[in-house]
């Protein structure tokens, strides 16, 4: 197969970040975000002005800062701001009634001052920053464990160089927890006026990614004379649309400046409901860190970081384990948050029942989860069989966080319903995400190409009763496939009860802990689909599907099958062949070529993964079986919930991704047959990736491995490159199939060669499927699915090939990870998993 399409890594991040860019960053009335978003009182303004002119302010300019007609560069900038803006925080607090949260403990910095080793600078940390300062003070006491990379040097030589790298890494990544406001100014005179922007944008996000703690975040645009401030939040970047004159407009200067050291935590983008757990007696909110708890905070990963999380109904859990912590990384959306927790109170751990507790951001007017899954256990009611309800996760408690007392939502807490600029005039074609005029390297003024109003997103925590270990962990590949196959029949049964949940990917299947007879993995484990947030509900529409092509009665359909090989053969023969007619049950007024044709190709489908030439063609030979269905998902724009997104993109169906049909001319709508598409792509991942249990990802795909350059190319194509690349190769891959024998199964990684079979099965069932939209196996995918895994788990023997090793390890991993979790070691029999 050639002419796939691919891109580097480096050009995927810069096209995601110029997508999101030109969607997401919108501008408001500049005198609104300034009242609306940073309310410091009058009063205390005048007090402050007053108290610095003369010593700081001449009653014209501030003292220090460069004329504009120098055009001077940014870092002419740096000395007389860090100055200016301490003496206002320093008045500021002074002069205010009460002090805020962040009173004493932040301090503003150049930032190019404070990092004495090169090593360590990043090109895109801002400028200058309102820092902690507990943290600056705290990198310097960073235990180094030299001592123990000493002890191992004559066994291991490069011990202490890998705790150095380790050391730097870490340090690197955790800079940016010190980070309450960024500061970016014009750094040389051939770097754009967007640019500018758009490097501030980029360090709002990596602060919001960085502290877990963060609801959205402030930065700042300065130069010689103007100053335009900004939002971050997940919604995505709001900005003033006029900058203002620092000079001429000082008060305003004052209310920016002085917003930190006057405003409450919440008001400055913090989630005061999460409290950093240092130790059991010090849990402390990251914006008071103490040294003891800095040195803690500073030196863990984000996944090893614990949090105390308290509820709106003041009960509080303790994080004991980062499940899901990524997607905080994204520029707008759910960017949720999961943990392992256990109940908690006082510095006390009151239960050992590990829950799963998750935070994110979903667009006002959806659905919740938990009140899809209940229409799903409402609408299943009159169902004789609800065991598909075992395989998805179970929701204890929904809620929509409050910040003192009101729901934290983007348009209206953070943004406080301020409005969108709209653009006047088009702009020109080199301009595609901002206008931003400039005079003397000073910022005037900002037109955004995107003025539609932003998704406004609700603060919302779930906690869950399920809890289990990513499907890439498993400890055998028996397991693996029934994961996969619980989530399928959980995927049905929310699917017919009206629930569509159009985001299959590995993260979204977990092996939950279950007792021995649960499930069909008998390995303690079911697969169990979590995460909904992208689902959408159906509306009712009672039918029998699929409605066009009535089923074959054996009696009355008497041509051989080899006949319709034959017909496949000479296309053009068709009609005289079968005489422009096949015999079909109740004579339904079909078109008769048409209907032949698909008879043949669903013929050929079967016979060729199971059936004899010689049996009669009829429905049970098809495997065509009615469905009721209760529910359809072709939904109008009205219908639809407003973040329209769907999918983790290397596992989406390209259908979805290029948003056309492979091969009708139809309209294109989420279906229960895109989430099976990614269901498949899940496993062939795991088949080209994985070597073997506990998440072993192949060698060959270790560095710069010349020999098995085709695999990491294929692997690239199908998995890490552009969503544009992505929808091009898989649609090339459906318009071609038989390629898939060519270009993927050989790259199977020899552990997964008894699932060949099975996995050509699947495509070939999927290319029928979007073959023929009114077909049976469109209609009856799941059930055509869940056949296929149910032969391949039969076709496998007790004793795999895995090894011994292997199994134990994942084994012990979990035993671990449980007697970790709840600090429990007196064994299996006091595991508590709800």
């Amino acid at each position: 197969m050639t002419g796939l399409s691919t891109t580097t890594d480096a050009e995927s991040v810069y096209e995601d970040d110029n997508v999101d860019y030109a969607r997401q960053c919108r501008v408001a009335d500049t005198a609104e975000f300034l009242e609306k978003l940073l309310p410091v009182p009058d009063r205390i303004i005048e007090t402050v002005l007053k108290k610095l002119t003369g010593s700081h302010y001449d009653g014209k300019r501030w003292k220090d800062f460069p004329c504009s007609e120098s055009a001077v560069k940014g870092k002419a900038l740096y000395a007389p701001f860090i100055k200016v803006a301490n003496a206002i925080r320093t008045a500021i607090e002074e002069a205010a009634a009460a002090t805020n949260d962040l009173h004493g403990v932040a301090e503003w910095v150049d930032y190019h001052a404070q990092i004495p080793e090169p090593s360590l600078s990043d090109a895109a940390r801002p400028d200058c920053l309102l820092g902690h300062n507990v943290c600056k003070f705290a990198t310097k006491d960073w235990p180094t464990n030299d001592g123990a990379a000493s002890q191992n040097e004559s066994t291991q030589p490069d011990a202490r160089e890998k705790e150095t790298q380790r050391k730097k890494a870490l340090q690197a990544s955790n800079w940016w927890l010190q980070v309450i406001c960024a500061v970016e100014t014009k750094r040389r005179g051939s770097q754009k006026a967007t640019d500018i922007v758009k490097d501030l944008t980029g360090h709002l996000r990596r602060i919001l990614s960085k502290q877990l703690d963060r609801r959205f975040v402030f930065g700042l645009i300065l130069g010689p004379k103007h100053m335009t401030v900004w939002l971050h939040d997940r919604s995505g970047v709001l900005g003033t649309s006029e900058s203002f004159d620092i000079h001429q407009d000082p008060h305003s200067f004052i209310r920016v400046i002085g917003a930190f050291s006057v405003l409450p935590a919440e008001q400055l983008g913090f989630d005061t409901q999460m409290k950093f757990y240092a130790s059991p007696d010090n849990i402390v909110p990251t914006y008071r860190l103490n040294h003891e708890a800095a040195l803690v905070y500073l030196t863990a990963t984000g996944r090893e970081k614990q949090w105390v999380i308290t509820t709106n109904g003041n009960e509080q859990y303790l994080t004991v384990k980062a499940l899901s912590i990524s997607r905080a990384r994204v520029m707008h959306g759910p960017a949720s948050l999961v943990w392992a927790v256990v109940a908690f109170k006082d510095g006390q751990v009151t239960s050992k029942k590990i829950l799963v507790l998750k935070q994110c951001w979903r667009p006002v007017g959806s659905k919740s989860e938990q009140e899809m899954l209940l229409k799903v256990k409402n609408a299943a009611a009159d169902m004789t069989d609800t065991s598909g309800e075992d395989f998805v996760v179970h929701v204890q408690l929904e809620e929509t966080i409050t910040m003192s007392g009101k729901e934290d939502i983007t348009g209206s807490l953070i943004r406080k319903g301020l409005q969108v600029s709209a653009s006047k005039r088009t702009l020109d074609v080199d301009e595609r995400y901002l206008r931003v005029n400039m005079m003397d390297d000073d910022i005037i003024s900002i037109v955004a190409v995107t003025s539609s109003r932003p998704t406004s997103r609700t603060h919302t925590r779930l906690l869950f009763s399920t809890f289990g270990w990513p499907l890439k962990d498993f400890k055998t590949r028996r397991e693996a496939v029934c994961g996969i196959r619980d989530a399928v029949v959980g995927h049905e049964y929310v699917y017919y009860n009206g629930l569509l949940h159009q985001d299959i990917s590995p993260g979204n299947i977990i092996l939950a802990w279950c007792d021995e007879d649960v499930g069909t993995t008998g390995l303690g484990t079911k697969g169990c689909l979590i995460d909904f947030d992208r689902g959408k509900y159906g509306k009712a529409n009672e039918t029998e599907a699929p409605a066009k092509f009535p089923p074959l009665d054996r009696d009355s359909a008497k041509r051989k099958a080899s006949l319709f090989h034959e017909v496949m053969a000479v296309e053009d023969m068709m009609h005289t062949i079968i005489d422009g007619s096949v015999m079909v049950a109740g004579s339904a007024a079909v078109d008769s070529f048409e209907l032949f044709k698909y008879v043949a190709k669903a013929w050929i489908y079967v016979s060729r993964f199971a059936i004899s030439a010689e049996r009669i063609v009829d429905s049970a030979l098809l495997r065509w079986t009615k469905v009721s269905r209760k529910f359809s998902f072709k939904l109008t724009e009205e219908e639809r919930q407003s973040d329209s997104r769907t999918g983790t993109p290397p596992y989406t169906s390209g259908e979805i991704l290029s948003r056309e049909r492979y091969y009708i001319d139809s309209d294109l709508f989420h279906d229960a047959v895109h989430d099976m598409e990614s269901f498949f792509w899940v496993l062939i991942h795991i088949c080209l990736t994985r070597s073997g249990p506990d998440a072993q990802q192949r060698v060959e795909l270790d560095g710069d491995n010349k020999d098995h350059q085709q695999l990491c190319f294929i692997v690239h194509c199908f998995f890490s490159c552009t969503e544009n690349d992505l929808a091009f190769n898989k649609r090339k891959l459906f318009k071609a199939p038989d390629d898939f024998e060519k270009v993927i199964i050989p790259h199977f990684h020899p552990y997964f060669d008894e699932l060949k079979p099975f996995m050509r099965e699947w495509f070939s069932l999927l290319v029928l499927a979007y073959d023929y939209l009114e077909g049976y196996e469109y209609h009856n995918i799941h059930r055509r699915v869940l056949d296929i895994l149910d032969r391949a788990l039969a076709s496998m023997t007790l004793e795999e090939r895995d090894s011994d090793a292997g199994r134990k390890a994942v084994i012990e991993s979990r035993r671990d990870s449980l007697c970790k979790l709840t600090e429990i070691r007196e064994g299996h029999k006091d595991w508590q998993v709800l």
